[in-house]
């Protein structure tokens, strides 16, 4: 395993072979046996997820095949669901097994339970996707992750750890409770979703000495580099390097003065400093130099999201019991389609400020109260979204190409209209607006576009082809078409593994057709009644969801993929109050979410679960104005 020892050995001055029977035979060899007893069950079955057994060298030095494995994956990442990793399971004790990546999706807990019962083990399941081991590159990857281990002991990485020291009988039932949770995975019994946390791991890239915190999570390329600095995979969530704006992809190459060549270096600055100290960071990000500073935390402290934006919105609704602490974000003016980055911490919305006359993209950080334009203030705007998983690009929709002003507004004297807009492109920038260039240059309507939150492709509306369908664009600028029934398809998002697409939907028939084929060629709907659905990713298997008649739209999946929320006129028999609702992906009746009098739409829940934000006019119904608002969700 270490060879004879050296660097790594826990007696490094000890010249003896270092077998490593715990650490990894033990998880080799459950591997193995997990994988022809799976490949044995699942011979005969037609229909299940495909799985790949792999065993990664070079783990020890910096995750070298795994990191290797994601970037050349034999399938692509975002078909993959899971990663079950074993690293160090001869030595079980007490019945006790550690399931390390607990967190990183809500659903490991159906599968984990049963199978520690089956298996007659104590389960300790907990903590993020990060750590000492390969399941970390993939987690990188935003791919749900979890890791069992058995625990550390004096033997680790020494010549003591040998075959007759390893726990049999407990190794093989890690075996089975591994083979228990996978099957369960290969039937599609449990389908994990990614989820980034905050809560500082136990171990990660910076925490070799007893200096302060920083929370970066080194590229695996910097485990081995002895110069140029220190490159950066990630940054935890909410940490004090997130804070500081440095990002993953930055290469560290000071701190505090002190230049920083390779990791040994960063862990020796950070030790000269103490928690709650300012310090420069100078990162070099696509080729150019950025002095940030960095206020240093306390290691194993979590890190949360203190939201500073807005100010407390003290009025009450009954009914309203899934909102807690609810804030008031912005304050006059049409704000609305307020979404999230990929670490929760910043939203994008669109905005008329009072006075203006169009929409334009803004970003809020959260922890700051701090906005920014980030159009050019030409023309009108709309949909804007971050690109993740690193949020190094937002894009949105503009019609500044065909022209500076604001286009008119449309004639409502025949009814509620909505303009589509032909000269709509949808343009990408940099977080702060820079550098912003059109990605769609295909003629007519190109809006409504939303990222799958794995990255790699995202879902927009379209009317190139003669009718408002969804379409799908790759990181490469390939287009696909995913619906094609007459009439308008449109506001779709994808859960959270980007296996599914809710949108609103409008398909009518008879005269009701020819009346939508007539507003279109004047580049106008009536979304009077828009009805939602769901499919798979690739368009496929299209269901009904509603059925009511009313205009329901703006629906988002609930982290766990089960329930939609989303905005609907359906309670109000004047069809002039809109309300959030949710309702069960299967059907059946929703539930009424807000009951404040007005408008309350545009629902987004924060990347873990624990947020929503929304646009409403409850703060005062009478003047028409939206706002943004957010809140921790109460389930």
């Amino acid at each position: 395993h270490l060879g004879y020892g050296g660097e790594g050995s826990m007696r490094p001055n000890v010249h003896a072979i270092h077998n490593g029977a715990d650490d990894n035979a033990s998880g080799t060899v459950a591997v193995l046996l997990a994988a022809r007893k799976i490949a044995h069950d699942f011979a005969s079955a037609k229909n299940h997820r495909t799985f790949v057994a792999v065993l990664f060298s070079a783990e020890e030095a910096g995750l070298g095949g795994s990191s290797w494995f994601v970037d050349h994956s034999p399938v692509p990442l975002d078909h993959v669901i899971a990663m079950v990793n074993l690293d160090m399971v001869g030595m079980l004790r007490d019945d006790q097994l550690v399931a390390l990546g607990a967190d990183t999706a809500p659903q490991w807990r159906s599968a984990l339970d049963p199978a520690a019962v089956a298996a007659h083990l104590n389960l300790a399941a907990r903590g993020d996707g990060y750590g000492p081991s390969d399941q970390t590159s993939f987690y990188a990857k935003r791919i749900p992750v979890i890791h069992f281990f058995t625990g550390a002991h004096e033997r680790y990485h020494t010549p003591d750890d040998k075959w007759n020291t390893l726990n049999y009988e407990g190794a093989s039932r890690v075996t089975e409770f591994t083979t228990d949770v996978v099957e369960r995975l290969v039937r599609g019994a449990v389908t994990p979703t990614y989820a980034r946390l905050a809560a500082a791991p136990a171990l990660e890239g910076d925490s070799r000495g007893y200096g302060a915190y920083l929370g970066t999570i080194p590229d695996y390329r910097a485990m081995e580099a002895a110069s140029g600095g220190v490159l950066l995979a990630d940054v935890r969530a909410g940490g004090p390097a997130d804070l500081a704006g440095i990002r993953g992809g930055d290469r560290i190459i000071q701190m505090a003065g002190t230049r920083i060549e390779n990791l040994y270096d960063m862990t020796f600055a950070l030790q000269d400093h103490k928690p709650g100290e300012t310090i420069d960071v100078t990162v070099v990000r696509a080729g150019e130099q950025k002095k940030l500073k960095a206020t240093l935390g306390t290691r194993g402290a979590p890190a949360t999201l203190t939201i500073k934006a807005g100010k407390p919105f003290e009025k009450t609704f009954d009914g309203e019991k899934h909102f807690k602490n609810i804030r008031q974000l912005t304050f006059g003016g049409e704000n609305a389609e307020a979404y999230f980055s990929s670490d929760g911490t910043r939203l994008i919305f669109q905005a008329t400020p009072r006075g203006a006359q169009c929409d334009q993209e803004y970003t809020l950080d959260l922890r700051t109260g701090e906005t920014k334009r980030v159009s050019s203030g030409k023309g009108r705007t709309t949909c804007g979204y971050f690109v993740p998983p690193k949020d190094d690009r937002i894009i949105y929709s503009s019609t500044e190409a065909g022209g500076t002003d604001c286009p008119p507004a449309p004639d409502r004297s025949r009814g509620y209209m909505w303009a589509v807009y032909p000269t709509y492109d949808i343009y990408e920038a940099n977080p702060d607006g820079s550098s912003a260039h059109r990605i769609t240059t295909t003629a007519g309507y190109d809006a409504e576009s939303t990222w799958c939150a794995k990255g790699g492709k995202f879902v927009f509306t379209s009317d190139r082809d003669g009718d408002l369908e969804l379409y799908e664009m790759d990181n490469k600028g390939n287009v696909r078409r995913l619906t094609n029934s007459p009439g308008y398809d449109g506001g779709a998002f994808y859960n959270a593994d980007c296996t599914e697409i809710v949108f609103r939907g409008f398909h009518p028939t008879g005269a009701a057709l020819d009346e939508y084929r007539s507003l279109l060629a004047q580049h106008l709907v009536k979304p009077t009644v828009m009805e939602l659905f769901v499919m798979n990713a690739d368009g496929s298997n299209v269901r009904q969801l509603t059925q009511t008649g009313a205009a329901n739209f703006c629906p988002f999946f609930t982290l766990d993929g089960k329930k939609i929320i989303y905005s609907s006129n359906a309670g109000d028999p004047k069809g002039r109050e809109f309300d959030l609702w949710l309702v069960s992906k299967s059907g059946g009746s929703p539930e009424r979410i807000t009951t404040a009098p007005g408008f309350d739409g545009f629902p987004m829940f924060s990347p873990d679960g624990k947020l929503i934000v929304w646009a409403s006019n409850r703060a005062d119904p009478a003047s028409h104005e939206t706002n943004l608002f957010i809140a921790e969700w109460v389930e």
